[in-house]
Formats: C-alpha cells, sequence, structure tokens
C-alpha cells in the first residue's frame, strides 16, 4: 500500500436504515436548521481524508458527497459496515450513524488518531460499547463477510470476534452528555431538540 494511504482514513456515515421507530429518514430530519446529518458531515469531514454515505437514498446527493449504495440489503448496520470497508481504499474507516447530531470533531479524532493496530477500535460509555461511533480495519472485511453468511447481524455480537480495542471514555474530557445520543424515536427526537438549547 503506498505510504500516503497508510495515513489516511475514509470516513462513511451509514445512513440506509428504514426508521421504522421514526417514520420518517433520520438523517434527513431538520434538527436546528439544518438536516441531521449535515450536523454529522460538519463534524466528521475536517477528521478523515474523504467522507462517504452510505445509502440507497437518493436524497441523501444533496449533501455533496460521495453516496454509494449498500451492498447487501435489508440487514442493519452490519450490511452498512460490510459496504463501507468493501467500498474503501484505505486500511483504517471511521464509521458513524447518521442519526448521532451531537457527535464532535475532537472525539472523532480522538478516535482515529489513537495509536492502535487493533482491528476495531470503538469508545466504550458506562459500560457500553459504541459500534457506530468506531475505527475499522479494511482487514476486517473478509471475516465480517463470513460472518454476516452465518447469520451474525447484531453489531455487539459481530464486533467481539474481531481483534477489539476498547476506548473508556467515562473520564475522557471530550465525553459530553450528549456525544453518542442517537435517535430512534420522535420522542428521542424531541429530547434531543430540548438538549441542543441547553
Amino acid at each position: 500500500m503506498p505510504e500516503q494511504q497508510q495515513n489516511r482514513i475514509n470516513g462513511y456515515i451509514l445512513a440506509g436504515g428504514k426508521s421504522a421507530r421514526m417514520g420518517t429518514d433520520k438523517g434527513l430530519m431538520m434538527f436546528g436548521g439544518k438536516a441531521v446529518i449535515q450536523h454529522i458531515i460538519e463534524q466528521v469531514q475536517p477528521a478523515v481524508s474523504k467522507l462517504v454515505i452510505v445509502t440507497d437514498n437518493t436524497a441523501y446527493e444533496k449533501f455533496r458527497a460521495e453516496i454509494i449504495p449498500d451492498s447487501i440489503k435489508d440487514i442493519g448496520p452490519a450490511g452498512g459496515i460490510y459496504s463501507a470497508l468493501t467500498h474503501s481504499n484505505t486500511q483504517q474507516n471511521f464509521i458513524v450513524s447518521c442519526d448521532m447530531p451531537f457527535v464532535t470533531t475532537a472525539a472523532i479524532e480522538f478516535i482515529v488518531q489513537h495509536q492502535s493496530s487493533s482491528q476495531i477500535l470503538l469508545p466504550v460509555h458506562q459500560g457500553q460499547i459504541e459500534p457506530l461511533f468506531g475505527r475499522y480495519s479494511k482487514s476486517c472485511l473478509p471475516q465480517w463477510h463470513a460472518l454476516i453468511q452465518q447469520g451474525f447481524l447484531k453489531l455487539h455480537e459481530l464486533v467481539t470476534r474481531f481483534d477489539l480495542l476498547k476506548l473508556n471514555m467515562d473520564r475522557n474530557p471530550l465525553l459530553t452528555d450528549t456525544l453518542f445520543e442517537n435517535i430512534n424515536t420522535p420522542d428521542d427526537f424531541k429530547k434531543a431538540l430540548i438538549k441542543r438549547h441547553l
């Protein structure tokens, strides 16, 4: 791999979900004057070499990022991560969900720049890993595909089958109360709007 690619990292925003509990596409919902995904794009872009949105929804084309479809349909974020790793031309990749409007560039850079040779690097908050705010190596791809074929679709099960580094964020000054908060339901969305103005 060329030296310049060793130091590059692609950023992928997963926006392929059905948003069944929300009733509308979460990433496109207006949040403080702009779409939720626009908030995420603005925070991810400074920390990565290239930004890509994984989605089958052509409405995301207006955000002027590269768009790729899900390679395997209807299996949730496991398929989105597979699509990202398949597409990527960099060894390291930052992956985040489209429904986390409070992510920050500083927290992303902390994950992206952490020195580790592990295949997957994820933050841990209050004892819970955050698989949709993490760094994934391209080397995961063959085993990730094999595990999907075996029926492993839950991210918390998938990631534990790799060389996984967990970074405890509970005492990290970059951790905000809302950093890992995602919006899955209309109630979540209302609470997030309130928190945005606190």
